[in-house]
């Protein structure tokens, strides 16, 4: 050590400047010197708290600043790194417990609820297991509901209460509500309007209920049955349910249940429902009536009926589900009603036959004709010439074989002639 301090020359220090650069001298020290001079730095530990950056420069709650030392070269450099928050751990599921006052005002608010539905008169019940229960309120709206759609009258009365004289609001008094029947027997000279109108019922009402298929042929001592209200009967099929039979006949649901003293949905196939205030379609009515407007397609006697008989060719006995009109060869075939010839051709029974559709789901065939004066797709008008009358087919002289189907089952088609 001796030896070094001898060595050592002390030199004047400098003063800073711009254009001068300090260079290390190696006479300044000695070897020694500078060996035993070089060695690390001890690190500093820092607080945390005391070193952690301001709370404004966080830049989102998950990330932190905070300032490390680092040494380089003999001097030290702050270094700003993130840290993340140390994630809290808790039980996985959690829940507050409500106080008793909370619960209190819960079942308070239940209570006073249910008492609110019992005022208003509403019965709760829960669905059976198989079909819900339809209870319909007997209230007087409903009834005068009823009375409007089935042409039911309301016996009225006056109240009065105590102390008072008569003349209040006039109530509904013995309303009849259930659907019946009744039976009637026509006498001479009765038609379907007068037995209408002695019932105070819709000629609707007397025609659907008794499947009457021509107005204009009841016969004296035959028995209808007469509804207790004005509406007609609708049978049940497969797939209704009672909402689809309100909206398809146009009658509210509560009309229909009450009609029918109906208080659950379960309808069952074939049932006879009354509808009240339903109408039958125009066209059933105007066929029932004899107003359809079908005309003769030639002006000729009957020479073989709709109905069973003796097959002229085969002589054996079996159902003529035509009518069969005289007429020599080359009499005009005209067509019963406005229409579309949808088929024509030739066939080994009927020879040459044409095939009209109308409206309505109707269709009238004409047959062993000797000319066809149409083609398919065309549309004609009601007496309008579309054939001649022949003895194609198998036939025992020149004729009309006519026949008349409705949605492709075969009727009488006398019903439908004027």
């Amino acid at each position: 050590m001796v030896n070094i301090v001898a060595n050592q020359r002390v030199a004047k220090r400098r003063k800073p400047s711009l254009l001068y650069t300090r260079q290390r001298d190696p006479e300044v020290f000695g070897a020694d010197f500078i060996r035993e001079m070089r060695q690390k730095p001890a690190r500093h530990r820092r607080s945390k708290t005391r070193n952690a950056a301001p709370a404004f420069w966080s830049p989102g709650p998950r990330f932190l600043f905070s300032r490390k030392y680092r040494p380089t070269g003999g001097r030290e450099q702050v270094v700003s790194e993130r840290k993340r928050p140390a994630e809290q751990r808790g039980s996985g599921f959690s829940f507050p417990i409500p106080s008793l006052a909370s619960m209190a005002v819960i079942a308070g608010t239940l209570l006073i609820s249910l008492l609110a539905l019992n005022w208003d008169g509403i019965s709760l019940s829960f669905p059976a297991a198989e079909h819900f229960t339809l209870q319909p309120a007997p209230d007087t709206e409903g009834r005068r509901n009823l009375a409007s759609y089935a042409g039911l009258p309301l016996l009225n009365i006056q109240t009065a209460s105590a102390g008072e004289e008569a003349g209040g609001e006039p109530i509904p008094l013995d309303i009849i509500e259930t659907f019946e029947w009744s039976s009637y027997m026509v006498q001479r000279g009765d038609t379907v309007s007068k037995i209408a109108a002695q019932f105070a019922l819709s000629m609707d009402a007397i025609i659907a209920s008794n499947n009457i298929r021509n107005a204009r042929r009841l016969r004296e001592g035959e028995t209808l049955r007469i509804p207790n209200m004005d509406g007609i009967p609708y049978t049940v099929k497969k797939g209704d349910s009672l909402l689809k039979i309100s909206a398809s006949m146009g009658v509210p649901l509560e009309v229909i249940l009450d009609a029918n003293d109906i208080r659950s949905d379960a309808i069952t196939q074939g049932e006879t429902l009354i509808i009240p205030g339903a109408r039958m379609p125009p066209e059933a009515l105007k066929q029932a009536l004899g107003d359809l407007p079908f005309s003769y397609p030639v002006k000729s006697r009957v020479t073989s009926s709709y109905g069973w008989r003796v097959s002229p060719i085969t002589g054996q006995r079996h159902f003529h589900a035509a009518v069969d009109f005289a007429g020599s060869i080359g009499t005009p075939v005209k067509a019963a009603m406005d229409g579309a010839v949808s088929s024509v051709g030739t066939n080994p029974t009927f020879g040459k036959f044409i095939i009209l559709s109308h409206a309505g789901g109707y269709q009238t065939m004409y047959a062993h004709l000797s000319v066809v004066s149409v083609k398919q797709g065309e549309r004609v008008n009601q007496g309008s010439k579309i054939a001649e009358v022949g003895s194609t087919g198998l036939s025992t002289g020149p004729h009309l074989h006519f026949a008349a189907y409705k949605n492709g089952r075969a009727v009488n088609p006398l019903d439908l002639l004027n």
